[in-house]
């Protein structure tokens, strides 16, 4: 029998970094000092992110004001009966998903972005839904910076931008898409604290972008392709539909065509590509039909939602690309239950070879406000299989992110 003692730290480490589950991780940790010395070791937690994705902990939703109300988001965890329920309980119950830790008042502040464990938020200033007060966040450990100002120079080539969210004239309109960039997987970094913040705008006829980076402390400008590419219209008076991600790039369907808007971030890059050959023939009314994920040999995986159908039925269709110049190839289709034909409301996301879809109530408890709810399944991409994910009793959700992460034992800041 081997004996834990004699064991070295580093070997310690090399063995626990083979354990697959954070949730097994976890259980090590609280049941030997040996393990939790090296487990908690920031150097160790940083190899393990890098190794293991983290897993899929709940939904965050963002719900609309009503009745003159406010208002404001909340954190869904996993479901009892899904693999992640104990880590969801203990992330749900040390976070501080309100936000509190904010300058007040935190009603203020509007949720755009969740990755990595960060949370990108911003308020209204000035008055402009477009230049807002923007903070990074991380609910966690209850931490926050302040991004400062978007330069005059810049801010300069922003002319009269549209709608990108909200629209009623109210505090949660805005004029911007802003985001995070994912952080680089291929190294362990010690400076795991630093980010990416994309700022983009939709104005008369072209695309405004720029990016800001935690290390250089600076706002610089992207160059878009030319509006002729981004519309069939002169005008390209539309919003920038569901963001999807994978393997460094950002994808939006450009409205009125069969075109993605992409940026790729390792090179700060944007170009359109064209993807006509897998929509002809399928109404697609809303961005969020198509969504991406990452396959580990660096492909891509397209899913298109194939909805208003004649048979009222849900079938997705899979295919995989590793270049864009690449012909898609069509991997599986599925086709989903029939009752969910009128409750699919598409995709929200991806993490660990799921999809996570979104469904609105059944049709026997549209009526009965105490039973209407929003519910999210998995679905397994090998296998097809579906199963709960979480459920929310909110009325309406305008916005869904997909939360993966770490237990707090298991976590270091982020901020």
């Amino acid at each position: 029998m081997v004996n834990l003692a004699a064991l070295t730290d580093d070997v310690l480490a090399d063995i626990l970094l083979g354990v697959q589950s954070p949730r097994d991780l976890a259980r090590a940790s609280a049941s030997c000092s040996s393990f939790r010395r090296v487990i908690s070791n920031p150097l160790f937690l940083r190899r393990f992110g890098a190794v293991h994705a983290p897993p899929p902990l709940g939904v965050f939703c963002c719900y609309p004001a009503w009745g003159g109300g406010v208002g404001g988001s909340q954190f869904c965890a996993a479901l009892p009966s899904h693999p992640s329920a104990a880590l969801a309980r203990a992330l749900a119950s040390s976070a501080d998903f309100c936000f509190n830790f904010l300058p007040p008042a935190a009603s203020d502040w509007l949720v755009r972005d969740c990755r990595d464990g960060r949370f990108l938020l911003d308020r209204v200033r000035d008055f402009s839904t477009a230049f807002t007060e923007v903070a990074i966040c991380d609910p966690l450990f209850r931490r926050y910076r302040l991004l400062p100002p978007i330069p005059n120079d810049l801010a300069a080539s922003v002319e009269n931008p549209y709608v990108q969210r909200g629209g009623d004239g109210q505090l949660q309109s805005r004029s911007s898409e802003i985001f995070l960039v994912s952080r680089s997987d291929d190294s362990v970094s010690e400076n795991d604290t630093a980010f990416t913040v994309i700022w983009m705008a939709c104005c008369r006829g072209k695309l405004v972008a720029f990016f800001y980076s935690s290390e250089s402390q600076q706002w610089c400008a992207l160059s878009p392709p030319e509006y002729y590419a981004l519309s069939t219209r002169r005008v390209m008076g539309v919003r920038l539909g569901q963001r999807n991600h994978a393997h460094g790039c950002f994808y939006w369907m450009v409205a009125l065509t069969h075109r993605w808007l992409v940026l790729d971030t390792r090179k700060m890059e944007f170009s359109i590509v064209d993807i006509s050959p897998v929509l002809t023939g399928r109404a697609m009314m809303f961005s969020n039909q198509i969504t991406t994920l990452e396959s580990s040999d660096g492909r891509t995986t397209v899913v298109v939602s194939d909805v208003f159908r004649p048979d009222r039925r849900c079938i997705l269709y899979f295919y995989t690309f590793l270049y864009f110049s690449d012909r898609w190839q069509l991997l599986n289709r599925i086709t989903l239950p029939e009752e969910w034909g009128y409750r699919f409301r598409g995709i929200i996301g991806a993490a660990e070879g799921y999809l996570f879809i979104k469904l609105d109530d059944p049709k026997e408890n549209l009526n009965d406000q105490i039973e209407r709810h929003v519910e999210y399944f998995s679905l397994d991409v090998k296998t097809m299989q579906l199963g709960s994910f979480c459920r929310t009793t909110l009325f309406t959700v305008t916005e869904a992110y997909l939360y993966c992460g770490f237990p707090p034992s298991l976590s270091l800041p982020s901020i």
